[in-house]
């Protein structure tokens, strides 16, 4: 018996060692975007943000083509010129390489990913309200990472389409207000900027897409609707301008799903005036009236007239917005994301 004692003890104690250790290891589903569900990403520990106090407002004007800030100029666009200005930006930014349409170049924003399913993207390739259809099971979005974090999160659109958003990442948005009229959305949206201070906004503004439609891309119509849209990012400024906190914690990105080609009703068309858009950061990250191409020569590339698919060198691309907003709040990626993810597009 005594020489059994012994035994018993030292085969307990490996079995206890052997449970600590199985008990320690990571769980092998949770590591990647690519595996699993969405309970799984929850299973995940906690993704703390590594800078103190930033904020992020991301605000997308639907249908802005570059030219009109041009034609207009600083005078009756002050508050996007401001941000130029004040901020890193280009004009010569990309939609998605597959199409240039509002629901799957949004998508591509908060998911930092290419269209096409088959390819790894989102899979989002319809542009109208579809209850019977959802984005890629397992995608995730910039909110995800950010709820993760236990950041708080605010969605604000103009179109009713955007409920796909809401179906896919219910748990991550604290606050969806889809609301058509802007006179309501867009006080609503600076109010919660204000009282709510959160600190990951999306706001969807959609005035020159509705005019393009209406009268054509840079016709009178839509140059009054660039300029209406300006006030509303102005709006959004005095918010900022009268918060020393916002000032100091708050970065801007503006940019847009797609342009619109003067004298044409639909942006569909595969043309230089269609995918170019604005990409503008504005804020205490960002470097005053720098360009986003000189900025980042080493991993990006200004395309000129061209339109890059997703193989050899990058232009800065709508879908950017996403990774980008996060590394701004300090946070890493999106783990299902395919541009941007290595987080390398600089500011300053």
């Amino acid at each position: 018996m005594r020489r059994l004692f012994p035994l018993v003890s030292l085969g307990i104690f490996v079995v206890v060692v052997l449970v600590v250790a199985f008990t320690a290891l990571p769980d092998r589903n949770g590591g990647g975007g690519d595996s699993g569900d969405k309970s799984d990403a929850r299973d995940r520990a906690e993704r703390e943000p590594t800078q103190v106090e930033r904020k992020v407002l991301a605000i997308s004007i639907d249908g802005l083509n570059p030219d009109a800030l041009a034609k207009l100029g600083p005078a009756k666009t002050p508050n996007i010129h401001r941000l130029i200005d004040e901020g890193a930006s280009t004009l010569n930014a990309r939609t998605a390489y597959e199409k240039n349409i509002t629901l799957p170049n949004h998508t591509g924003m908060v998911t930092s990913d290419p269209i096409n399913a088959d390819d790894g993207g989102h899979g989002v390739t319809w542009n109208v309200g579809d209850p019977s259809k959802s984005i890629s099971k397992n995608e995730e979005s910039v909110f995800t990472v950010a709820h993760e974090a236990g950041l708080s999160t605010g969605v604000f659109v103009t179109k009713q389409k955007f409920e796909l958003w809401q179906r896919a990442w219910e748990d991550d948005i604290d606050l969806y207000v889809p609301i058509d009229d802007h006179d309501e959305l867009v006080p609503e949206a600076a109010e919660d900027l204000a009282d709510e201070r959160r600190d990951l906004t999306f706001v969807h503004l959609s005035l020159p897409d509705a005019a393009g439609h209406a009268s054509g891309g840079m016709s009178p119509e839509y140059l009054e609707a660039v300029e209406e849209s300006d006030a509303q990012v102005g709006e959004f400024l005095d918010v900022i301008d009268a918060d020393p906190g916002l000032t100091k914690e708050l970065d801007v990105i503006l940019t847009a799903d797609h342009g619109f080609k003067s004298g044409i009703t639909n942006h569909s068309e595969k043309v230089y005036e269609n995918y170019r858009i604005p990409f503008i950061v504005w804020g205490p990250d960002a470097g005053a009236g720098t360009d986003l191409y000189e900025l980042n020569a080493d991993d990006y590339r200004d395309p000129g007239e061209d339109r890059p698919d997703y193989e050899g060198p990058q232009p800065v691309r709508n879908a950017d917005l996403g990774n980008l907003a996060l590394d701004l709040l300090g946070l890493g990626p999106i783990e299902t994301s395919d541009i941007g993810k290595k987080q390398t597009l600089d500011v300053k």
